[in-house]
């Protein structure tokens, strides 16, 4: 990981660049190329309990270029708009 200015003499951001960033990056471009809201790598996959397991599908595996090793991508099959949130977390998400 780099963390620090970033930038020239003019113009200077403070980033924080990680292998975790560009991987989340690849994912959510991923949405588009699958067609699908949500995708999750095979680590989340890994962590949720079986009843969610049991909602998800394996889309594929691949590589993400400057990563080591192979990446397994998954989507839950649930139809998002029946999914109830709770009254004080509906605030935030109407933000």
């Amino acid at each position: 990981a780099i963390e620090g200015a970033i930038g020239s003499d003019f113009k200077i951001d403070v980033s924080y660049l990680s292998p975790n960033v560009k991987l989340s990056d690849e994912l959510e471009a991923s949405t588009k190329m699958f067609g699908t809201p949500l995708i999750v790598s095979g680590w989340v996959y890994d962590l949720v309990c079986p009843e969610i397991q049991e909602k998800c599908r394996q889309l594929d595996t691949v590589k993400i270029p400057g990563s080591s090793g192979k990446f397994r991508l998954y989507t839950c099959d649930i139809d998002y708009n029946l999914v109830e949130v709770e009254p004080e977390n509906r605030k935030i998400l109407d933000q």
